[in-house]
């Protein structure tokens, strides 16, 4: 895992979670992802996406209200999040750990090396909650 140093006001490394894993090179290893010990909030839904075409480029959206945690658990996703101020970019390539996007954060993933994203989200699917006009994010954002 990599990180932007640069110094943002909603974004940066507390935006990263730890999972706890069990065992060993001999036999694999177990990540865990409960609420309230590692996953901010209650899941409402679970999904993934993969079979990502090399540098493969997805999400371009934000949300009104859902929060999600994206998890990597195989090859690379190189995810920038934009609170309509300032961009942080992180690279996710460890399946011990996750990265909240919150809501009213514009999230734009590339994914790399045969990439598995898992996202832990907050709300059943809504299609209302999705902002997909860049212009109007930035005028909910108030900039």
């Amino acid at each position: 895992m990599s990180l932007n140093k640069s110094v943002l006001s909603t974004l940066g490394p507390e935006l990263l979670l730890e999972f706890p894993a069990i065992g060993s090179p001999e036999e694999g290893y177990l990540a865990i992802a409960e609420f309230e010990k590692s996953c901010p909030f209650p899941i409402a839904r679970t999904y993934w996406v993969y079979g990502c075409p090399e540098n493969m480029q997805r999400g371009g959206h934000a949300h009104h209200r859902l929060s999600q945690l994206l998890v990597c658990v195989a090859g690379e996703v190189e995810v920038t999040l934009n609170d309509g101020t300032e961009k942080q970019i992180f690279l996710l390539n460890q399946p011990t750990v996750g990265l909240l996007q919150k809501p009213l954060v514009w999230g734009d993933l590339r994914y790399r090396n045969q990439a598995v994203l898992v996202v832990l989200a907050s709300h059943p699917y809504a299609a209302e909650d999705y902002i997909r006009d860049y212009q109007h994010f930035l005028a909910l954002t108030n900039v």
